[in-house]
C-alpha cells in the first residue's frame, strides 16, 4: 500500500498536523506541533497514531518518514538539520558542535546525535536565529522564500575555513550559518537551509495552515421522485448530445493536434454547435473514446460500435456511458492541492466513486460548498476542490446525480449492479417530428437515428434540451440536393415523419430550391482546345488515338481535355496535328530550345 493510500482516509486538519510535525524535524512533542499550528494538535496526532503514522519514542513522537513521499517539502521547508548533517565529516561536526556549545569529543554518531537533538528544541533554534549576524539573516530569509536553496560559488570546508580564519580578509554571510549548522552543502555550489531554521526565520508569530472546522455546506433530505425525474431528464439530454456529437464527427471528423487530443479551436466550435460548454464536449469525447464509440487518432471518428450503440434503448445507452465515465483515466481540472498524488486509471475511478459515496443520503443545492466539504474530509482522495467540483458536475451531466443527490443510476454504479435497470424507463426514441410553418422541426425527446439523419441532412439544429429544434433554410435544403436527394424523395421522406403534414412554406421552399438547383453546372477542365475550324475539332474529338484525353465538345469551337496542357500538346503532335500553345490570357507561348552548358 502506497503512502497516499494510507493517508487517503485522513481529513485536512490531521494531514496539516502531520505536515507540521515533519517540518519540525519529524521528532516532536505535542506542545511543539500545537504551537506551530496555533491549536491543540493532540486529537489529530492520536488519530494519526491510530493509523500507524505516528509512534511514541520516549518523550517525543516520531512521524513516519515514509510520509516524506507525500510531503516532499513540508510547509515549504527542506530536510531537518539532523538529516542534512549526515554528509559532514567528523572535523566539520566538531566545529559545529563547538559553536553550538555542545561536547566535541566522541564518535561521529555521537556528534550527529547531539547536533540533531539541539535543533529539535525550538527554543535553541530561535535563540540561534536571534544572535546571527544581520547579513547572514538577510541571505537566509531570501533563501527561505526560494525554497531554502542557496547558490554559492567557491568556498572551502567548515574545518579548513575555521582553522585558517585569520587569513580571510572578507567573510561570506554563509560562513557563520554553515559553521553553526544552519545551512549544509548539498552540491559543490548549492547549500540547503535546515527545515527547523527556516521555520524560526519566519518569526515566533508564524503559524502553519490549520483548518480544524469543516467548511459549511447546506444539506437537505432528497425527495426520491424528484431525484429520479431530474436524473432521467439529464440522462435523456446527454444521450442526445453524444449522438449529435458523433453524428457530426461522422460527417466532418474532428481534427486533433500534434500534442494529442482535440484542440481548443475545435472544442470551441463544437461546443457552440451543440450549445454546451467546452468542458462538456471534453467529457463527451472522453466517454465516447472510453466506451469504444469513437476512435481518437489524427481525427476523431465514430466506430462501428457507435452504430450498434444507436440501436440500443435509451437506458442501455446511458448505462454504457456511465460505465465508461467511471473508468476514465483522468480527473477534471488540472488544479490540484498541495499533496496531490500522481493519478492513474485505478485512482481516477476510485476518486469518482468516492465523490458519489461522500454524498451518502444527502442532497445539496450548492455544488461549490459540497466540493469544499468533501475535499476537507479527504484531501488526498481528490487533490483539490476544483477536481471535486468537476466530478460532481460530470456526475450531474450524466445523470449519476439528480437534484443534488445520488440518483438510482449512481447508486447502481457504486454497487456495480444493473445500471440500465436502475435508470428506469426513459421512454422510446422519437420517430416523428412536428414540422411548423416557421420552417422549424421540433422533436420531443431523443430522435431515432433515422430521424436524426434525415433532419440533419435537410436542416440545422437551432436549440437542444428536452426537445430539439431544427431549422430549414435554402442553404440546408440545397445541401440535401447536393447530397443526392431529389424534391420528390425529400417531400416523401418528410411527409412520413411529420405529425400533421408538410406546412405550405416548407413545400414552397423545397420546390423553389429544386427549381434553381443545377441550373448552373461546374465541371473540372485541365486544358482546352480552341479553333475556328469546327470540322477539325470534330475530327480531333472523334480520333481514337486521343481517347486518353477524354475530349468533350463544350462549344462548336471549344474542346475540353482532362489532361494538362503539356500532355495534351504531346498527344496531339503524336497523332499528327500541329497545335500551338497559349497561356491563360490567350497569348501564344514561344517554345525556344534551351542550350545547356556545364
Amino acid at each position: 500500500m502506497s503512502p497516499h493510500d494510507q493517508l487517503a482516509g485522513l481529513d485536512l486538519p490531521t494531514l496539516q498536523v502531520l505536515e507540521a510535525g515533519l517540518a519540525l524535524g519529524g521528532l516532536v512533542t505535542e506542545a511543539e506541533v500545537s504551537a506551530l499550528v496555533g491549536a491543540d494538535a493532540t486529537p489529530y496526532l492520536q488519530r494519526a497514531a491510530d493509523a500507524g503514522l505516528v509512534a511514541r519514542l520516549r518523550s517525543r513522537l516520531t512521524v513516519n518518514g515514509i510520509l516524506r513521499e507525500v510531503f516532499a517539502r513540508p510547509l515549504g521547508v527542506g530536510p531537518p538539520a539532523g538529516q542534512l548533517a549526515v554528509v559532514l565529516n567528523v572535523d566539520d561536526l566538531k566545529v559545529i558542535a563547538s559553536n553550538l556549545g555542545l561536547p566535541t569529543k566522541g564518535r561521529k554518531a555521537d556528534l550527529l546525535e547531539a547536533v540533531a537533538e539541539f535543533f529539535l528544541e525550538t527554543g535553541n533554534v530561535h535563540g540561534l536565529v536571534k544572535r546571527m549576524p544581520t547579513a547572514t539573516r538577510t541571505v537566509l530569509e531570501e533563501a527561505d522564500s526560494d525554497g531554502g536553496r542557496i547558490r554559492r560559488y567557491g568556498g572551502s570546508g567548515i574545518a579548513h575555513r575555521s582553522r585558517y580564519q585569520n587569513r580571510y580578509r572578507q567573510v561570506h554571510p554563509l560562513d557563520w550559518a554553515e559553521e553553526h549548522g544552519l545551512v549544509y552543502r548539498v552540491t559543490w555550489e548549492d547549500y540547503q537551509l535546515a527545515g527547523q531554521v527556516a521555520l524560526a526565520l519566519r518569526g515566533a508569530d508564524y503559524r502553519a495552515p490549520f483548518q480544524s472546522q469543516e467548511p459549511p455546506a447546506a444539506w437537505h433530505t432528497p425527495d426520491p421522485a424528484t431525484v429520479r425525474r431530474d436524473a432521467q431528464a439529464q440522462g435523456i439530454a446527454v444521450v442526445g448530445l453524444l449522438s449529435a456529437l458523433l453524428d457530426g464527427a461522422g460527417r466532418e471528423p474532428l481534427a486533433t493536434v500534434k500534442a494529442g487530443g482535440v484542440g481548443v479551436r475545435e472544442l470551441t466550435r463544437t461546443a457552440k454547435t451543440l450549445g454546451v460548454t467546452m468542458s462538456t464536449v471534453r467529457l463527451l469525447l472522453a466517454v465516447a473514446t472510453e466506451a469504444g464509440l469513437a476512435e481518437l487518432g489524427e481525427r476523431v471518428i465514430p466506430t462501428a460500435a457507435y452504430d450498434r450503440w444507436l440501436k440500443l434503448g435509451l437506458d442501455r445507452r446511458l448505462a454504457a456511458m456511465l460505465k465508461a465515465w467511471r473508468d476514465l483515466d483522468y480527473l477534471p481540472s488540472s488544479q490540484t492541492g498541495p499533496w496531490a498524488p500522481d493519478y492513474d486509471e485505478a485512482w481516477s475511478a476510485h476518486a469518482r466513486m468516492a465523490a458519489l459515496r461522500a454524498l451518502g443520503d444527502r442532497a445539496t443545492t450548492n455544488l461549490e460548498q459540497a466540493a469544499h466539504w468533501m475535499w476537507w474530509r479527504r484531501p488526498l482522495t481528490f487533490g483539490g476542490t476544483t477536481t471535486v467540483r468537476g466530478l460532481l458536475e460530470e456526475a450531474t451531466t450524466l445523470g449519476a446525480l439528480g437534484a443534488g443527490a445520488i440518483s438510482p443510476a449512481g447508486q447502481a454504479l457504486l454497487a456495480d449492479k444493473d445500471i440500465a435497470k436502475a435508470v428506469g424507463d426513459l421512454g422510446e426514441v422519437a420517430r416523428t417530428a412536428r414540422l411548423q410553418a416557421d420552417l422549424t422541426a421540433v422533436v420531443a425527446g431523443t430522435p431515432s437515428p433515422e430521424l436524426a439523419e434525415l433532419l440533419g441532412a435537410t436542416a440545422v439544429v437551432e436549440s437542444r434540451g428536452i426537445a430539439t429544434t431544427w431549422r430549414f433554410s435554402p442553404t440546408t435544403v440545397r445541401g440535401a440536393y447536393d447530397a443526392g436527394w431529389t424534391e420528390h424523395r425529400l417531400t416523401t421522406a418528410l411527409t412520413k415523419i411529420t405529425e400533421g403534414g408538410l406546412p405550405q412554406p416548407l413545400v414552397y421552399l423545397l420546390a423553389d430550391v429544386a427549381r434553381q438547383h443545377g441550373s448552373v453546372r461546374v465541371a473540372p477542365v485541365a486544358s482546352t482546345l480552341v479553333s475556328d475550324d469546327t470540322a477539325l475539332l470534330a475530327q480531333i474529338c472523334a480520333d481514337k488515338r486521343l481517347d486518353k484525353l477524354n475530349l468533350r465538345l463544350l462549344a462548336p469551337t471549344v474542346l475540353a481535355s482532362q489532361a494538362n496542357t503539356a500532355d495534351t500538346m504531346a498527344a496531339l503532335r503524336k497523332a499528327g496535328y500541329a497545335p500551338r500553345q497559349q497561356n491563360a490570357d490567350g497569348r501564344n507561348v514561344l517554345e525556344k530550345t534551351r542550350r545547356h552548358r556545364a
